[in-house]
């Protein structure tokens, strides 16, 4: 009978298997080292562009940091403009005020029968103070200044007889009223 020898053959496989599982050991370290590489080189150029886009980003939010530093001091100085616009037409407004009130007395004085011997104004509040010869005509003075468009809350404070060089009694009288800011519109002064 003949035998066979199988010893060196099994030998063999198992050096061929080692060989091959070492060979597929060291091509999985390398796949494995391509893919680190690869992963980290992708991740350097994302944080890279992302970088660019930061410096990119930083620099427009200078620019319009800028552009809102100067609208802001524009607001400021539009502000003050509104301000002295708005002070100019109170000063208007002001100025030809006291013009129509003494316009607007002149006529509302009951001739030869009265006088006014002073007449203060502070903040919209009148006092005035005159003497008359009775008090009938202070009555229709007050109606007078209620009528008018310039006076309202026509208030009576004190009425006092008096006496003047010639044995002439004379009413002395104090009157508050409120006074009116309002320009007349052109149909009140057409009329």
């Amino acid at each position: 009978m003949i035998t066979i020898n199988l010893l060196p053959v099994r030998a063999a496989r198992k050096k061929e298997n080692v060989r091959r599982q070492v060979s597929v050991f060291f091509l999985g370290i390398i796949f494995t080292l391509c893919v680190i590489v690869y992963i980290t080189i992708s991740m350097n150029s994302k944080i890279s562009e992302i970088n660019r886009n930061i410096e990119t980003t930083q620099a427009e939010l200078k620019r319009y940091e800028a552009k809102a530093k100067e609208a802001s001091k524009i607001r400021k100085e539009l502000k003050k403009l509104e301000e002295k616009m708005d002070i100019i037409v109170k000063l208007e407004a002001n100025r030809t005020g006291p013009v129509r009130f003494m316009a607007a007395l002149t006529d509302l004085v009951i001739a030869d029968k009265m006088w006014l011997t002073s007449l203060t104004e502070s903040k919209g509040n009148m006092k005035l103070a005159g003497m008359a010869t009775d008090n009938n005509t202070i009555a229709d003075f007050m109606t007078n200044l209620e009528g008018s468009r310039y006076f309202s809350s026509v208030d009576l404070i004190s009425s006092k007889q008096t006496k003047s060089g010639a044995k002439q009694t004379l009413k002395q009288f104090t009157i508050t009223c409120r006074v009116s800011n309002e320009e007349p519109t052109k149909e009140s002064k057409a009329s």
